[in-house]
């Protein structure tokens, strides 16, 4: 065979590699959703649903909770009330991750494949005059700036009025994310309440997302719906959310993704 004809047979080998990439992907997608633990049990969901209402007077903001499951961003829990009001969901959460803190946090923790086959099925709409639309810029962005510890934010990206910061959450092979949501008149409280949902709220989900955190009577008082689990780091959450001493605190900087 001569070196066009070897040539030639490359090119023609590559082509067809390259028209099947679509079906490829999607049965890569399928075979790596397969391997991901499926929908959280509701016990679960309860329990941090109960722990996020535990948490909201303490953090001072409307509270979320978020996981990547089946290849798409799902909010299983939030809590919010009449001093910490919630962000009205204009648009789809599932649709929108590009704009939102906890979306962010949650495209930052996907391998590149599934990544680029979210955004593919979820086109990065401008929602606001802050919402960043070019694909090159925010990969740039979760592959560069991403660390652990690091805060995602949302200044007014997602909706007008809002700022939201969030940190990951990840136990049992889930990828989590918890969110704070303020008014845009609050937003000088973003650095504080990112510090801490960190200390305060990320141990506790943690122990959650693995099932040891045990359901408590309805009737039990907020600080004590955190984690009952035999675990120094759930006994010492409960503590500092029992004497109230971690509000306003700011233990050291906070890596932010979005400045």
């Amino acid at each position: 065979m001569t070196v066009e004809r070897r040539l030639r047979a490359a090119v023609e080998a590559v082509d067809e590699l390259w028209s099947g990439e679509d079906e490829t992907a999607e049965r890569y997608r399928r075979f790596h959703t397969s391997l991901q633990p499926g929908p959280l049990p509701d016990e679960v969901s309860t329990s941090i649903r109960r722990l996020l209402e535990g948490l909201r007077e303490e953090v001072g903001a409307s509270l979320y909770f978020a996981v990547y499951e089946e290849g798409e961003v799902r909010v299983v829990a939030e809590a919010d009330g009449p001093t910490t009001p919630r962000v009205v969901e204009w648009v789809e959460f599932g649709k929108s991750a590009h704009a939102h803190s906890f979306g962010k946090c949650l495209l930052a923790q996907l391998d590149q494949d599934t990544l680029r086959h979210h955004l593919m099925r979820h086109r990065m709409a401008r929602l606001t005059s802050r919402t960043l639309t070019s694909e090159r810029v925010l990969l740039d962005k979760l592959r560069t700036l991403y660390a652990p510890g690091s805060t995602f934010l949302d200044l007014q990206e997602y909706a007008v009025g809002w700022v939201s910061v969030a940190v990951p959450v990840g136990a049992a092979g889930r990828r989590g994310a918890v969110a704070a949501y303020l008014p845009v008149e609050m937003a000088h409280r973003v650095r504080t309440v990112g510090d801490s949902l960190r200390r305060l709220a990320c141990p506790a989900l943690d122990l959650a997302l693995t099932g040891r955190a045990n359901i408590l009577p309805e009737d039990s008082p907020p600080g004590a719906q955190l984690p009952l689990a035999g675990d120094r780091t759930a006994a010492e959450v409960r503590s500092r959310v029992g004497r109230g001493d971690d509000r306003g605190a700011l233990s050291g900087p906070i890596r932010s993704r979005w400045r």
